[in-house]
């Protein structure tokens, strides 16, 4: 959450700032302070405000003045004051800050003015008459108006925030229908325009309007809604300017916290200035500007000079305790001292504060704070902490650390360090933004581990937004297939002592491979406004072979274990760029090369097996409203892939054009292609084409629909026509039938679809219907059916489709839990079943072979709703696919309980009558102790086929399970397992076992990979809440310690 003044957001922006920055904050002691102090909340104690809506929007803007705030939230609205609580659909929240001052604390109360509309409903407790609400319905019940003083602290929580400008409000439906319904209700009688009004004086009490004194609780502020006349207040910058020239106007009090009175002496110095000298323990604090900032400073003896002034305090000091602001010079203090200024606390052997200046030096400095993302306390400890100027802080000899002894286990430390504070002034407000910014410059940096130095470097430079060392991490450990390991990351800016472009984030990669050899990288991020991008480069020197399966040879027949790539260095370049051009264009350039075909596959598994495809191509496309146009371009830089090149392809896609008085709508696919064939030089030698490049050929294919929709009472019916046309030169053209087999060969080809889809929605509610036993409180049944069916006529069978009907009905029970003032709604149990039918269906389950191994062209699959488009560019060489079997496919969901959850889906081939996929599963935890997960993964189709292990299946039946125990608070076991019991081999499994020690965490993990043929063993260690600067796996971070670290 994020505090604004006392207004906290929940969940609105998530900045990841590094817990170095708190250092940032530390020095920054003579900046203009928060409002608020500590001391004040608890000394204003009063009744919290929550808000809470699954949807929130917060408006920001030069419109609104700084004590305001609006915002507006949809999806189930309701608001808790006391023992008060309102709920609607959607509201609109305007609140505006009113501040008070009492014995030099600052209290920030708020008027708040809510609407409320969409089944609204009141609830009060026996305590709601402690709070003034005021409420006024409108909208016969429909809508209601609340207007209150939050004394207390102001929680807004959502799913989901947005923040939007206050000028898109006038668009808003709610914004009018609040304006006109917070507007004050006229009490004189309305005077129609036509009727002879003498011209009267106003008297003057009607020229005093807005009260000078913001303390009233009478004095609800007035609407000054966007939009409306009022709203533009002048911008009285000049004032502004000479608020803030102003310095130390408010008075330094002083007053004594022990039972024996201060001794107080004051001096006269020779050129007219006085010196006075307080022996005591002393509490001296001064007002810094009318926002609630307040300087605190408690010592055992203060020194102050002030200059001298016929009206000052003078001998008599001692009497008052109250000096005037602007005769204080600078104040000297001495003995366990504790300095505050907003929510930052300092302690320190010495201090010496100049007031005119804003400069301080501090002796035996240490400050605590605590970060509220990461869970974690902060101490900065500094041998001597300066403020140079406004924005320019020193230090000497510091140590940062998360942990409360004096040795920390790990800390940073560095002999100087100089920081600037960079943050920009907006123009449009003359303030700072929310967010600060910082630059310095660390000497002689070293992270210690004890008093052991891990790492030293002799300059840092950072921003403060990551942790200040280069390292950015590193991996310890030995692998059955690249022996024993250590990999790092390093921030590739700081190892250079460069700072850091604004959008940019560089990585350095340094590798050593027992088994494989050294290897190093790049990897550069950026992003701007109107574009982004990424580069990658790796270089590796290898000395080894691939294992890239559990199976000896794949489908093609090639090697998959012991394959030797033939090349001594491998790597792989890749180059990705987006820009976003003037006129709704935009350009996307790509390029990826990689030494072999194997090198991605075998180092870059997890993005070889998800990411997007590895493609050099130029991309240009303009998208407006609901059309595209686009042209691309695809080429081949690496001999032994088989891809088809672009040279190029434009494309041209209309959705939802509608004509005809808005009767019918217009779909329409159009594509004109440029393509080149290119054959991988790997495949085989015999193949004359193999690795020459073929002929150029034309391709094009176009599909236009029209639909129909209209409302037959609440179902919703959408008939379409379709036509589509292709069109295809190469020498092979379209020759492929639905049975797979090859035909006569065809150029030109054309298929028309008629069909229909409909849907509609029903539910029932039964709020009586409750059990304890499954936590249920009132049942909402939502059903969904649809159903949609499509017919096909084709000039030939090389572009045939199969009729198809599908029927599907989607299925919600929802209902309440949580505490009787927190309801929530959520689905308690999902089911939605989808059953279809073709002509002419596929004679087997599955698909024939490719080529001459087990692996399957087809087998089980769903039915995409609403698939429009027709793979004219894949049916020139396949039969294959869609959906090609009768089948009936279900998805359920149950959530037994909030830490309970049951899973399933199923494939049933309706002609075999025989279950063709079947995954089952469930979550648990059990507090406060364990969590786990096991589950069932059931294949028919699957051929497993290894000969090296005698495996000879078909069929897998697969059980996944993954298990975390806490042992006790020190020791935390995690596993994880799947085992094939159809052909009795384990796949694979991993076991973890961390300790816990002070603000500090150890992991140690073997995993077996059988799949892989791959063993490893990795040693983990990390600091609480910083994972950054882990050493090892990060997986596991957050199974031990607080729950932020996830």
């Amino acid at each position: 959450m994020l505090r604004f003044g006392r207004i906290v957001f929940g969940r609105l922006f998530m900045h990841n700032k590094l817990w170095i920055a708190i250092f940032a904050a530390a020095t920054l002691f003579a900046q203009q302070a928060r409002a608020g102090a500590p001391e004040a909340a608890e000394l204003f104690a009063g009744q919290d405000l929550h808000l809470a809506a699954g949807c929130m929007t917060i408006y920001k803007g030069p419109e609104l003045a700084d004590d305001e705030h609006i915002l507006t939230f949809e999806d189930s609205f309701s608001i808790t004051i006391g023992d008060n609580q309102l709920s609607s659909d959607r509201s609109f929240v305007r609140l505006s800050t009113v501040r008070a001052d009492y014995l030099g604390t600052c209290r920030i109360d708020y008027n708040a003015q809510v609407y409320l509309e969409g089944n609204v409903s009141i609830r009060q407790g026996k305590g709601a008459r402690t709070t003034d609400l005021n409420r006024v319905v409108v909208e016969r019940g429909e809508a209601l108006v609340a207007r209150f003083l939050v004394n207390g602290e102001i929680f807004a929580t959502a799913d989901e925030h947005n923040i939007a400008s206050v000028s898109e409000l006038e668009d808003l439906e709610i914004y009018k229908n609040a304006a006109a319904a917070i507007k004050p209700v006229r009490h004189e009688p309305v005077i129609g325009a036509e009727a002879l009004v003498p011209k009267l004086t106003a008297p003057a009490v009607e020229e005093v309007v807005e009260p000078k004194k913001p303390l009233k609780i009478t004095d609800i502020f007035k609407i000054k809604l966007p939009g409306l006349p009022e709203k533009k207040r002048p911008v009285e910058e000049p004032v502004v300017e000479e608020v803030k020239e102003v310095k130390f106007e408010y008075p330094v009090n002083i007053t004594g916290l022990w039972a024996r009175p201060l001794e107080i002496e004051d001096t006269g110095m020779a050129d007219g200035s006085r010196v006075s000298t307080v022996i005591g323990r002393l509490y001296l604090w001064q007002k810094r500007d009318e926002k609630g900032g307040l300087l605190e400073l408690q010592a055992d003896s203060a020194v102050i000079f002030r200059h001298d002034a016929e009206s000052g305090p003078g001998q008599d000091m001692g009497s008052e305790n109250v000096l005037p602001g602007e005769l204080v010079r600078a104040i000297y203090l001495r003995g366990n001292i504790i300095m505050t200024e907003g929510a930052r606390t300092i302690r320190a052997d010495e201090i010496y504060y100049d007031f005119e200046n804003r400069q301080a030096l501090a002796v035996k400095a240490e400050m605590r704070t605590f970060d509220p993302q990461r869970g974690i306390p902060v101490y900065l400890r500094a041998v001597k902490l300066r403020q140079i100027s406004e924005s320019v802080f020193n230090a000497d000899e510091i140590t940062l650390t998360t942990s409360e002894f004096y040795i920390p286990q790990v800390g940073l430390d560095a002999s100087r360090v100089l920081l600037t504070d960079t943050t920009g002034i907006d123009v449009r407000t003359g303030k700072k933004p929310e967010k600060s910014s910082y630059d310095a410059i660390l000497y002689d940096a070293k992270v210690k581990l004890d008093q052991n130095t891990v790492f030293y470097w002799p300059r840092l430079r950072t921003n403060f937004e990551r942790p200040d060392i280069p390292l950015r991490s590193a991996h310890v450990g030995h692998d059955s297939e690249f022996g024993t390991s250590v990999e790092t990351r390093w921030h590739l800016s700081r190892l250079l002592g460069l700072k850091e472009p604004a959008g940019v984030d560089s990585e350095l990669a340094l590798d050593y491979f027992g088994k494989r050899g050294a290897g190093a990288g790049v990897d550069i991020d950026y992003r701007r406004d109107d574009y982004f991008g990424d580069v990658i480069g790796y270089v590796l020197r290898d000395r080894g072979t691939d294992d890239l399966g559990r199976s000896g040879t794949d489908y093609l027949g090639q090697q998959r274990r012991n394959v030797d790539s033939g090349e001594d260095i491998r790597g792989r370049f890749r180059f990705r760029h987006r820009h976003y051009l003037p006129y709704d264009w935009q350009a996307t350039i790509e390029t990826s090369y990689a030494s072999d075909e194997n090198f991605l596959e075998w180092f870059y598994r997890s993005e070889f097996d998800t990411a997007k495809e590895q493609e050099t191509l130029l991309h240009l496309k303009r998208l407006k409203d609901n059309w595209a146009f686009s042209f691309l371009s695809k080429f081949r830089i690496n001999d032994y892939e088989t891809m088809t090149e672009e040279l190029p392809s434009a494309e041209f896609h209309l959705k939802g054009a509608s004509f005809w008085d808005h009767k019918l709508t217009f779909y329409s696919d159009t594509q004109i292609s440029r393509f080149r064939d290119r054959l991988s030089s790997n495949i085989l030698p015999t193949n004359s084409r193999a690795g020459d490049p073929q002929q150029f050929y034309t391709f094009a294919s176009t599909r236009n629909e029209v639909d129909m929709p209209f409302m037959w009472n609440t179902v919703k019916v959408v008939p379409f026509i379709a036509g589509t046309y292709g069109y295809s030169d190469d020498e092979d053209g379209y020759e492929i039938n639905l049975n797979g087999t090859k035909t006569a060969r065809e150029n030109q080809v054309w298929l028309g679809e008629a069909g229909i889809r409909a849907a509609t929605m029903f539910w029932k509610e039964n709020q009586f219907v409750k059990s304890r036993l499954w936590d249920i409180n009132g049942i909402r049944h939502i059903v969904k059916p649809h159903v949609e069916a499509v017919f096909y006529h084709d000039n030939d069978e090389t572009i045939e489709m199969r009729d198809v009907v599908n029927l599907g009905v989607s299925q919600r029970w929802q209902t309440r839990r949580g505490p009787e003032e927190y309801l929530r709604s959520f689905d308690w149990m999902r089911l939605d079943i989808n059953a279809t039918w073709l002509r002419d269906d596929a004679d087997s389950a599955v698909g024939p072979p490719r080529s001459s191994s087990q692996t399957y062209t087809y087998g089980p699959a769903k039915f995409i709703w609403n698939d429009a488009a027709i793979p004219m560019l894949l049916r020139r060489d396949s039969s294959w696919f869609g959906i090609v079997r009768n089948s009936i496919n279900t998805d359920y969901t149950w959530r037994v309980s909030d830490t309970t959850t049951v899973l399933s889906d199923m494939n049933y081939d309706i002609e075999s009558g025989v279950v063709q996929q079947l995954n089952m599963g469930v979550s648990r935890y059990v507090y406060p102790d364990i969590s786990y997960y096991i589950g069932s993964r059931y294949l028919r189709p699957v051929v497993i086929d290894i000969d090296s292990d005698n495996i000879h299946e078909e069929g897998s039946n697969s059980v996944v399970m993954a298990a975390t125990y806490a042992l006790n608070p020190k020791y935390t076991a995690t596993i994880a397992q799947e085992y094939n019991f159809d052909f009795g081999k384990n796949v694979k499994s991993e076991l973890t076992i961390l300790r816990r020690y002070h603000r500090m965490y150890y992991g140690f993990t073997f995993s077996a990979d059988e799949s892989r043929k791959r063993k490893s063993i990795v040693f983990s260690i990390w600091p609480q809440g910083v994972r950054e600067l882990a050493l090892g796996r990060r997986k596991y971070i957050g199974l031990v310690g607080p729950v932020s670290e996830d």
